[in-house]
C-alpha cells in the first residue's frame, strides 16, 4: 500500500511503495509547497503529466512510467530540482523545461519516450543545469526519427543553460540538439554515441544550431562516436555561424566528418 508521511521538521514528504493509489503521487507532488522535498521510491505507473511547483525538489531513486501521456515531468515554476528520477513512456519530451529558470535536473534518466528525452525550450528558460543524466532509446516512430533527440535546448532559449557530464545514446535523432536555440549553451564532459537509429534521424552527436544563428557555444571535454543517421556527424555547426569554442573534445567513428566552419579548437581530435 502507498503510504505518505509529512515531516514538519525536515520539510519532506516521503512516499514509500508504488503498488496502490498511483494517482496520489502526482497529486502529492503537484500540491507540494516551495522549499519542500518529496522523496519517492519504487516504480510508479501514471497516466497524466506531473507539474512540479516552483521551489520543489523531487528525489528518488524512482521510475515514473507515464503510459503514453502527453507530457511527463514538467517544472511548473522556477528553481525545481529532480534527483535520481527515471522517466519513460511519454509521448512528448520526458522531462520538459519550458520558460522556467534555475532548474536542476540531476542524475536522472529519460528513456523510451516518443520525443526528446530531456528538453529546454522558450526564451524564459535560463540558468538551468542538466547534470549527470542519461537519455537513451527515445524514438519517434511516427516521424521516422526526425524529432527524438537525447537532449535538446532548442526552439528559443534563454542564457546560462548548461549540460554537465550527460550521456546520450541510441536515440532516433541527435544526441544533443541546439536547433534554433536563443542563447549560447555550455557543455562539459558530455558524451554522444550511437544516435540516429531511424531512417530519417540526423544522428549527429552534437548539433550546435541551425542556419541563421550566430551563437558561440562552449564545449569542453565532450566526446562523440559511432553516430549514424542521415548526417551522422560527431560535431556540426549545422549552419550556425557563431565562433563555438571546443576544448579537449574528441570525435571518431561517426558516419561523416565534423562540420566546424567557425570554431576555435584547443587540444581536440576531430573527425576530418
Amino acid at each position: 500500500m502507498l503510504k505518505s508521511k509529512y515531516s514538519s521538521l525536515t520539510g519532506a514528504i516521503i512516499i514509500a511503495g508504488s503498488l496502490m493509489a498511483q494517482a496520489d503521487i502526482i497529486s502529492t507532488i503537484q500540491n507540494a509547497k516551495s522549499g519542500t522535498t518529496v522523496n519517492v521510491s519504487g516504480t510508479y505507473s501514471v497516466s497524466s503529466q506531473c507539474l512540479i511547483p516552483a521551489g520543489v525538489t523531487v528525489t528518488g531513486p524512482a521510475t515514473f512510467n507515464f503510459n503514453n501521456a502527453g507530457n511527463g515531468m514538467v517544472p511548473n515554476g522556477n528553481n525545481v530540482r529532480l534527483n535520481q528520477i527515471s522517466v519513460t513512456g511519454v509521448n512528448h519530451p520526458g522531462i520538459y523545461i519550458y520558460n522556467r529558470s534555475g532548474c536542476v535536473i540531476n542524475s536522472c534518466n529519460a528513456y523510451g519516450n516518443a520525443d526528446t528525452g530531456i528538453m529546454i525550450q522558450g526564451s524564459g528558460s535560463s540558468n538551468n543545469s542538466i547534470q549527470y543524466c542519461q537519455a537513451y532509446n527515445n524514438v519517434d516512430t511516427a516521424t521516422q526519427g526526425q524529432n527524438a533527440d537525447g537532449f535538446g535546448c532548442k526552439f528559443s532559449s534563454g542564457s546560462g543553460n548548461k549540460f554537465i557530464s550527460d550521456i546520450s545514446q541510441n536515440n532516433a535523432d541527435d544526441g544533443f540538439d541546439l536547433w534554433q536555440a536563443g542563447a549560447a549553451v555550455t557543455f562539459s564532459g558530455c558524451q554522444a554515441y550511437s544516435n540516429g537509429k531511424l531512417a530519417q534521424g540526423n544522428g549527429n552527436g552534437f548539433k550546435m544550431g541551425s542556419s541563421g544563428m550566430n551563437l558561440a557555444h562552449t564545449l569542453t571535454s565532450c566526446i562523440a562516436h559511432n553516430n549514424s543517421g542521415t548526417t551522422g556527424c560527431g560535431f556540426t555547426q549545422n549552419g550556425n555561424t557563431g565562433n563555438c569554442k571546443l576544448t579537449t573534445c574528441h570525435s571518431y567513428s561517426n558516419k561523416n566528418k565534423d562540420v566546424l566552419n567557425n570554431c576555435t579548437l584547443s587540444n581536440c581530435t576531430m573527425q576530418q
